[in-house]
């Protein structure tokens, strides 16, 4: 027969080794799910190669550029890169102010590199999507890179930035006027440069 001392400090060991062993497996279980949330997707995991202008960066290998664990494509990923929209929504200003909850309803990856990622059909486009109405002259005018030109866009490599470095009437016409540069509208409106009346006086 077991000593009355012996038994109660056999029970203590007992207890405390059964509850070592379930500390362990929790710990174990809790381990298991941290190492499947920082799990490494494979190239061969992608559903399809990527556009064109997403297979140098950030490539097809760096899943964790644009997902997150569940494999989403959450909003401030994008716009971690394509700062220029994200400075633009942030302003309220452009085409993508209020479009701004979830990228991949306009832009799908995966469909491969000769695949748009960008729709954009100049000849169906509302210009007033983006806060600015053409109105006169301007209503006229058919050819987008007309105004939207290469050496005042956002520089791209592979594809065309239709978000403006500058914008005002200088960026397309040269003012006449030194020192009134910033005030065409005091005298012009958008139909014609041609001023039908100019009543001198302050411009302010």
């Amino acid at each position: 027969m077991m000593p009355t001392g012996s038994k109660e400090i056999y029970q203590k060991n007992k207890t405390g080794s059964f509850l070592f062993v379930i500390c362990v497996f929790v710990l174990l279980f809790m381990f298991s799910f941290f190492l499947l949330g920082q799990q490494e997707f494979e190239v061969s995991d992608a559903p399809g190669d990527l556009s064109a202008v997403h297979q140098d960066s950030p490539g097809l290998a760096s899943c964790d550029k644009c997902h997150n664990e569940e494999l989403e494509v959450p909003v401030e990923k994008c716009l971690a890169c394509h700062t220029e929209v994200a400075d633009r929504i942030s302003e309220g200003k452009g085409y993508h102010r209020d479009k701004n909850e979830d990228c991949i309803m306009c832009h799908t990856e995966h469909q491969g590199a000769d695949e748009p990622i960008v729709f954009l059909d100049p000849e169906d486009f509302d210009h007033e999507e983006t806060g600015a109405v053409l109105l006169g002259a301007h209503a006229k005018v058919t050819d987008c890179f007309a105004c939207h030109r290469k050496d005042n866009t956002i520089p791209r490599k592979k594809t065309r930035s239709y978000i403006f470095l500058e914008s005002g009437c200088q960026t397309c016409h040269s003012p006449p006027h030194p020192g009134r540069q910033e005030k065409c509208l005091a005298c012009h409106t958008q139909n014609s440069w041609e001023v039908d009346i100019w009543v001198p006086g302050d411009l302010s």
